[in-house]
């Protein structure tokens, strides 16, 4: 039977007739303890006592972490106060069945395929079927459980539906009396306590991080970060998926990818989740942890490179080929350095390149909230692995001196004609700190932000002489270009400009926690009304240009706000790079509806847009699917 991966909870709660709540040991805290220990001790010899203060994701022994300011509140926003949070950042309902989109302007008659997005789409989680509990409540942006969006164009019209994918936490959580899920956010069983419930005192109640064991119905975890196209997987041998594998899965299904070993299939016409796997499930040679949500695809080859960490502390890339029937591994390599967090790797022509982020999440207090587990190495360099794609081979290590990024944006390899060498040009969205910006992302710190948001800076790395690299020795990471002036992040670009050396138009959102006038939902109800005036969670769009180091702005009018994640979709046939359109979603002035914006890729300027019947649940990640239909 198919498993899903992880070290066992340490708790499992179930009820007696009664109602009583019982404990069932699964693993001792003691044997927790000896194990992570053991790991601990792997590290320690595997990279010879040069260790940073923490090692793995999900496997730390007790460190005490060097004291750190909180330049953002972490306190508790309850049920009734959550009318002060932006629509956007609360419950949403679904549409199940597809609707037709009222629409203003001209919706390209070219414009033909389905744009998916997540989002998170319910914070409240009932812990009982009568009522008798209190309910848990989410309280951080990537914590509401999952949904997906689904927008169908054809011949100048949209379709719109959507669908809550994680009903099963729900269930679950309804029959244990507490919600089990990863939590960046404060523990959403905290009204357990207030209501002096003993389940409460129950460690599974007050775990932040959930590690599952055994088999999951097909929505029973949360996704809720990247949708792409499916692709052949090995045969289900999980009793509880739902429906048949389709033998058309980049038409006819969806893949929701995470930041943890699990991946989520869904069908592509109804949105109705079909199958929970990991990447184990795929090759046994992918049992760990870590793993990021945006595994570069190299759209030319078929393949996808991502990481993982062994249950032993190794951190290793690995390529999967996504067009084999069904996808398998092609190569593994263990890279010479602590395991770390990372939300995305890059990739040129010839070579996948691991950014190593000066991150670790230790894991010692499994009660703390993952957001406080994801600790900052202040004192540690950005180190740059470049690996082969043919064979996997680690040819080359590069040092820059300290910074963190979530999204990298592109790369090439070229030849540089005043040397003759093949450098390498990586583009990332690049912070500086001492602190994860992430943080601020918890409900708390957007009703009440403690300062202004972190915002992340477009930055061109330079990897010079690859060809001539040397192990033995570790080169130096120089900045190449920047774009000054420009607060970037969830960064786009057009898809066929994937690892094309000049390519030139970056999209992404312009600024977290930014102006945004006139909306009646603003941030920062909490607040003094100065640390973020008349403010969005994002507060535009804007386009950047490598070739002359500008930029546009796009700003919601009318009180329109919070702009997600641009997707750019080229003309066919274009023969301009930034010939199309940008989709993004906003909500209007007083936060009852979001509606769909299609931007000319060129100016900015608004084209068409599509009303919405409802909020769109903000998520992070969409993608553009070509061609008629998904199904």
């Amino acid at each position: 039977m198919t498993q899903i991966h992880g070290i066992k909870s340490i708790r499992e709660l179930s009820h007696s007739d009664n109602g009583e709540c019982r404990a069932k040991s699964q693993v001792p805290h003691k044997e927790v303890s000896s194990r992570l220990y053991i790991i601990r001790q792997n590290q320690e010899r595997l990279y010879n006592n040069r260790i940073l203060p923490l090692a793995c994701p999900t496997m730390s022994a007790s460190v005490t972490p060097t004291r750190q300011r909180a330049p953002y509140n972490n306190y508790w926003v309850s049920e009734e106060d959550l009318k002060y949070v932006p629509p956007y950042l609360r419950d949403v309902p679904e549409t199940p069945e597809e609707v037709i989109c009222v629409t203003q302007g001209k919706w390209p008659d070219w414009l033909n395929g389905t744009f998916m997005r997540v989002g998170a789409g319910k914070f409240v989680i009932p812990l009982s079927e009568d009522g008798s509990k209190p309910s848990a409540v989410l309280q951080h942006f990537f914590d509401g459980l999952g949904m997906l969006h689904k927008f169908s164009f054809e011949n100048g019209k949209v379709h719109y539906q959507s669908r809550h994918t994680a009903e099963g936490v729900i269930r679950r959580a309804k029959k244990d009396g507490f919600i089990s899920t990863t939590m960046f956010g404060l523990n959403a069983n905290t009204p357990l306590k207030d209501a002096q419930d003993p389940c409460s005192t129950l460690l599974g109640a007050q775990q932040s991080l959930w590690l599952p064991n055994g088999d999951l119905p097909p929505d029973g975890a949360n996704l809720n970060v990247v949708p792409r196209r499916g692709m052949h997987l090995p045969k289900d041998q999980n009793p509880h998926s739902q429906g048949s594998a389709s033998e058309k899965p980049e038409e006819e299904e969806l893949l929701v990818h995470t930041d943890f070993n699990m991946l989520q299939v869904c069908d592509a016409k109804t949105l109705e989740p079909k199958r929970l796997l990991t990447y184990a499930d795929i090759d046994p040679e992918l049992t760990g942890f870590g793993i990021c949500a945006h595994p570069p695809k190299d759209r030319k080859l078929g393949v996808t490179y991502n990481y993982l960490i062994s249950e032993e502390g190794v951190m290793s890339v690995f390529a999967l080929d996504i067009k084999a029937n069904p996808a398998n591994l092609l190569w593994k390599t263990a890279l010479p350095c602590p395991p770390c967090y990372i939300h995305s790797l890059a990739m040129t022509q010839d070579y996948v390149v691991f950014i190593r982020n000066p991150l670790h999440m230790n894991v010692s207090d499994m009660t703390k909230q993952v957001m406080e587990m994801i600790e900052y190495e202040a004192g540690s360099e950005t180190k740059f692995f470049i690996l082969r794609k043919t064979d996997g081979k680690h040819i080359a290590t590069y040092d820059a001196p300290n910074f963190m990024f979530f999204h990298s944006v592109n790369g090439y390899d070229y030849v540089d004609e005043s040397t003759g060498d093949v450098n390498v040009h990586i583009d990332l969205c690049s912070y500086e700190g001492d602190y994860v910006p992430y943080r601020e992302y918890n409900l708390s710190n957007v009703i009440d932000p403690a300062q202004p948001f972190a915002d992340g800076t477009l930055v061109r790395y330079e990897l010079a002489a690859v060809n001539k690299a040397d192990l033995s020795k570790t080169g130096r990471v120089t900045v190449a270009q920047a774009i000054p002036g420009l607060a970037m992040e969830l960064p786009r670009i057009r898809k066929d400009m994937s690892m094309k050396p000049g390519y030139r138009y970056v999209y992404a959102t312009g600024g977290n926690g930014g102006p945004s006038p006139g909306t009646e939902v603003p941030i920062g109800r909490f607040g003094a009304g100065m640390k973020t005036v008349q403010a969005a969670f994002f507060s535009s769009i804007a386009k950047s240009d490598w070739l002359t180091g500008t930029f546009l702005r796009w700003q919601p009018e009318d009180g329109e706000s919070c702009p997600c994640e641009p997707v750019f979709v080229a003309r066919p046939r274009a023969t301009e790079e930034d010939d199309g359109v940008v989709l993004t979603i906003v909500i209007n002035r007083k936060g009852t509806r979001s509606i769909l914006v299609a931007l000319n890729g060129k100016d900015l300027k608004e084209v068409a847009r599509a009303e919405m019947p409802q909020v769109y649940a903000l998520g992070p990640h969409g993608s553009f699917i070509e061609g008629e239909s998904m199904y």
